[in-house]
């Protein structure tokens, strides 16, 4: 039986309900993992691939390569300058004919490998799960994504529940999130093969294997797909633009928490420039999660790739370590069964951080597990 928690939150961290737009950096930094297609202070198309594997989100001229911070290690990214022009060498592309062969195609045209793994090879689903949760304290971009576009993200739900003949299709929120599931009901009524399911605010829900378990579908042909991944799939076959994310910025060091729509691969410091007042003059700086996340090493390089999801600014706080006690609530509180200080089985970690979260003498024992900073 999973040991679900509702974790511990500050009242106080309020987010904007209005989502913010950074949609005209002067640069973008596009990290090199493959081979370069295009050379210096030559012209880039708005969605041109620049790598083998990444294009632009921008149009510009191409600068030179620099290095920056991807996810706190030193990368070399190819720097874009913004012409400001968005132009784009893509034809406009019209809604497409929701079949597997133009899914499959469209994935495979934009290296879209996390999607292509889930849906290919694959013409039946017993269950379609969307899950709009957001474990993470403080981070709001599911949610968000699904208010922006919830009419087109329905439709997507439902032509997908057709092509893949499902039993069931869920579109998880938590029961606390008023707005969403007033919105929900209002435009759901006209799907009633999708159900909206509300489950507590519960950590580790929005992982796979444990919103499975609560809904106890676990030995079914089951397509699992957060509304990013929906978002994404909805873009290309919609013809709409996926040269955006959505972030959060969020926590106690700063005035107002927002949810931001940018460009990707820009800078953080750029967007806190313009958009976050940090009232703390001492404070960490945490990508991807209070509870899995890392200290960001060097803000002012750090880029916003495509696997940055949130952003915390938190006032820096200081706890004395002291030897551990043995207590066992490490290994009571693991969903892998895991003891985190004999170090046995460490593969099975899924890197939560509930083991640091619950230890009395605050070791830092998601450190002890696996080395993220």
């Amino acid at each position: 039986m999973i040991k679900l928690i509702s974790l511990k939150k500050d009242s106080n961290i309020k987010v904007d309900p209005q989502i913010s737009y950074f949609l005209n950096p002067d640069f973008v930094y596009i990290p090199i993992n493959a081979k370069i297609l295009i050379q210096q202070n030559e012209k880039v198309t708005k969605e041109e691939f620049v790598t083998a594997d990444l294009a632009s989100p921008i149009s510009g001229t191409a600068i030179g390569i620099k290095t920056m911070q991807e996810e706190n290690i030193n990368k070399k990214c190819l720097v874009i300058a913004n012409d400001f022009r968005e132009l784009s060498k893509n034809k406009k592309v019209k809604k497409r004919k929701i079949t597997l062969n133009n899914i499959m195609d469209i994935l495979i045209k934009n290296n879209e490998e996390k999607l292509l793994k889930k849906l290919q090879n694959q013409n039946k689903f017993d269950n379609i799960i969307i899950s709009a949760i957001n474990d993470e304290p403080y981070i709001f971009n599911n949610i968000y994504i699904l208010k922006e576009n919830i009419a087109d993200l329905l439709s997507i739900i439902d032509e997908l529940s057709m092509l893949y003949k499902s039993n069931n299709n869920y579109l998880i929120v938590k029961n606390n999130e008023a707005n969403i599931i007033n919105d929900c009901l209002n435009s759901i009524g006209t799907y009633p093969n999708i159900k909206l399911t509300l489950v507590n605010d519960e950590y580790l829900l929005e992982k796979e294997e444990f919103i499975l378990k609560k809904l106890q579908i676990i030995n079914e042909k089951n397509l699992y797909l957060d509304v990013n991944d929906l978002d994404t799939l909805c873009n290309y076959l919609l013809g709409k633009d996926n040269s955006t994310k959505l972030i959060t910025i969020s926590g106690d060091a700063i005035l107002e928490s927002k949810v931001i729509r940018t460009k990707k691969n820009v800078l953080l410091s750029d967007i806190i420039k313009k958009y976050i007042k940090i009232i703390d003059a001492k404070y960490d700086v945490i990508f991807n999660g209070l509870m899995s996340g890392c200290i960001i090493k060097d803000v002012d390089n750090f880029v916003i790739t495509n696997n940055i999801n949130s952003i915390n600014i938190m006032k820096k706080k200081t706890f004395k370590v002291v030897d551990c006690i043995n207590c066992g609530k490490c290994i009571e509180i693991c969903p892998k069964n895991l003891n985190p200080l004999n170090k046995h089985n460490l593969e099975k970690c899924i890197n939560c951080g509930l083991c640091s979260y619950v230890c009395p003498c605050y070791i830092n024992l998601k450190k002890e597990v696996k080395i993220n900073e």
